[in-house]
């Protein structure tokens, strides 16, 4: 690997731009003074040689979040890393240590007036409240994902109305009630603003991913808090309701009630209201901060001299350093969403430039053929209802040239589709009738592996274990539920199992898949020490370090590779790439397709997909997709769109016609033109 070259260490050091040049005019609600933060006493001895890591975060940050401020400041905290996202986000509210311990501090709250008006806010914990978009399904009740698609309210399924009270308990006593009551009008008013108002009386389970989301910042809202940190608020929502989820966010910002600081990814969309930003590296060290054009100016600069240093470059295609490939395609994702403009660099020679290919090895057209199977999915006329409310199917389809009730739609072994739809159009609904994990998929005109539910004469139908046991499933509720007691191995190898409770049935090709896989993630999954290189060949991490120790981002691939290790029948990808750290989710898209046949190269030309060692040597135990496999993948980002996938299909909202139907001819990712086709109205 090449030597960083000397400009990036002049990045290294945070580049400080003046907070405001007005005067604000009253003490900041945070100060942090020359601090370093640490998750543990940095003096602290590990008790084993396995101990998490413990390194310095933010150190010798400067930084101040001004209660009021002329104009306002809204400020945001942009970085490649979910960990470090969510790290700063803590610092903000008085979590991980600070040294020295007086560098932070928080005026405002302090101020003998505010603390007479409001002494339930005088903690940095009651008022800055923090809101993560991470695991969010545990928080709205169910202890098996069939629980939010049962018609039947049981006592225990609290309302919406509920929920934003935080009185969900059974037989809740006086004084709970008299404490936690909000005004009817009030909490009316924040569901209306967050487009919740007719999901008021419904159980909160029933809910789809993007309105609990919207549920849970109301609930903040309504406790009323000085400070608001939304952590990654935009994953998994469609670009219509994340721009409409901006303009509340904006409006309450405004006012500042509450003051609004969000997290968000170098792909994310900037809102433009946003006035000041963070920027941090994956290492923890804050690079720049200060008003949002000086930043991007300071990215701009960073991104160019990179440019400009790899052109003026004798050789080509040299590997980068990933300090350098973290500020380059931080740099690349700003540019191309027109956060800034660059200057026009050296064209290359095309003759000697290699054919264009996706980060996970597609060419731009692709012209291979696919050898379209059996029908492993069969949905003739589905139509889903919970007593007077569609979720699914009420519209009339063209099949054939005719006009037939419901959905429509048939998934064969060798397709790889992409479902796609706004938020609440039904997108997890039928993929929970793939799964059968939704109660009316015995009653509903579905069959699984060309067999029904129910059985019929002289056909027995199809059980649930035989379902699972033939499918690959990761999403966001099945990480809600996951249990948190197994170590990596386990989750890997609980792929052979009925449950992830239960005892897999491994037998000598199982064994090798695990460990190859846990090899090939070892440095994403295996946490980061500072006593040695991460590999060393020997899998024991991987028995002592339990899934719920894991990063957010390690937890996803650990399930990510649980879903995609056996080559079952169906893969299931609902959002699966959310939240990954984006190297991390370029790695598995590659490894989906490809298995240990590819490694992807960041290179001066750019992400390079090349052969492996073990492809070359005949070695590869994990091939990636097989010709007998389907893939059901649904994402809102572009970037999450494996580049396999050319079937796709995008529903309406309800009531607003039948879904459409089309097919790539290429990667996603090589055409934006392709993006824009799902999206149009």
């Amino acid at each position: 690997m090449r030597r960083t070259p000397p400009l990036f260490f002049a990045a290294s050091r945070c580049a400080r731009f003046p907070a405001s040049r007005r005067k604000l005019s009253s003490e900041p609600i945070v100060r942090i003074a020359h601090g370093t933060f640490y998750r543990r006493h940095p003096a602290t001895k590990p008790e084993s040689h396995d101990a998490s890591p413990n390194p310095p975060l933010f150190p010798n940050l400067d930084l101040e979040l001004p209660s009021f401020a002329t104009p306002n400041q809204h400020w945001a905290i942009l970085s490649p890393s979910s960990t470090i996202r969510t790290a700063f986000l803590q610092v903000l509210r008085g979590q991980l240590l600070c040294f020295p311990p007086t560098a932070r501090s928080f005026p405002y709250l302090l101020n003998p007036e505010f603390a007479a008006e409001k002494p339930n806010l005088r903690f940095p914990e009651r008022a800055i409240e923090y809101v993560g978009f991470d695991v969010e399904r545990r928080a709205f009740g169910g202890a098996y994902l069939s629980a939010r698609y049962e018609s039947r309210v049981e006592e225990t399924d609290f309302t919406l109305a509920q929920y934003l009270t935080g009185i969900v308990g059974m037989n809740p006593g006086e004084d709970v009630i008299k404490e936690k009551a909000i005004e009817k009008e009030v909490m009316l008013k924040v569901v209306r603003e967050l487009e919740l108002e007719r999901f008021f009386d419904r159980p909160v389970s029933t809910l789809s991913n993007g309105q609990s989301r919207r549920a849970r910042i109301g609930k903040a809202l309504l406790a009323r808090p000085e400070v608001l940190c939304l952590d990654a608020p935009f994953i998994g929502l469609d670009p219509f309701v994340s721009q409409h989820i901006s303009e509340v966010l904006h409006r309450l910002a405004e006012a500042n009630a509450p003051r609004i600081v969000l997290s968000l990814r170098p792909q994310d969309v900037i809102p433009e209201w946003i006035t000041h930003i963070v920027y941090a590296g994956e290492d923890g060290n804050v690079q720049a901060l200060g008003q949002k054009e000086e930043v991007f100016q300071y990215l701009k600069r960073q991104y160019e001299e990179i440019e400009q240093s790899i052109i003026s470059r004798s050789g080509k295609g040299h590997q980068l350093d990933p300090k350098l490939v973290e500020l380059r395609e931080v740099g690349k994702h700003l540019s191309e969403k027109g956060d800034f403009e660059t200057s026009s660099t050296e064209e290359r020679d095309p003759s000697s430039a290699p054919p264009e290919l996706s980060r996970d090895g597609f060419e731009k057209l692709d012209v291979s053929t696919v050898n379209i199977g059996e029908p492993v999915v069969e949905m003739e006329g589905v139509r889903i209802k919970y007593g007077p409310n569609s979720v699914l199917g009420e519209w009339q389809q063209d099949v054939d040239g005719t006009l037939k009730d419901g959905l429509w739609m048939n998934i064969h072994r060798g397709q790889r589709w992409g479902i796609f739809g706004a938020n609440g159009s039904g997108k997890t609904t039928l993929l929970s009738l793939v799964t059968s994990d939704h109660p009316q998929t015995y009653s509903a005109p579905v069959k699984l592996f060309q067999r029904s539910r129910l059985p019929s004469p002289g056909v027995p139908g199809i059980t649930i274990f035989d379902i699972q046991s033939q499918m690959g499933h990761s999403s966001p509720e099945v990480h809600a539920l996951f249990p948190k007691n197994l170590s990596v191995r386990r989750t890997l190898e609980c792929a052979w199992s009925d449950t992830p409770i239960t005892k897999p049935k491994l037998d000598a090709g199982a064994a090798e898949r695990v460990d190859a896989c846990l090899r090939w993630f070892e440095a994403e999954l295996k946490p980061k020490h500072t006593d040695g290189p991460t590999s060393n060949g020997n899998l024991d991490w991987a028995t002592d370090v339990y899934f719920g120790e894991l990063s957010f981002s390690a937890q996803r691939i650990a399930l990510f590779l649980r879903a995609t290790i056996r080559n079952s029948s169906i893969v299931i990808l609902d959002e699966a790439f959310s939240g990954m750290d984006d190297l991390a989710r370029d790695k598995c898209l590659l490894f989906l397709s490809h298995g240990q046949g590819m490694e992807l190269l960041y290179t001066d030309a750019g992400p390079k997909p090349v052969e492996s060692e073990f492809k070359r040597k005949g070695e590869v135990v994990v091939p990636g997709l097989q010709e007998h496999q389907a893939l059901l993948c649904v994402s809102h980002s572009r970037q999450e769109v494996p580049g396999c996938v050319r079937e796709w299909v995008c529903l309406a909202e309800q009531g607003m016609g039948q879904p459409r139907f089309g097919r790539w001819d290429g990667p996603l990712e090589l055409a934006g033109s392709r993006w824009n086709e799902i999206w149009r109205r």
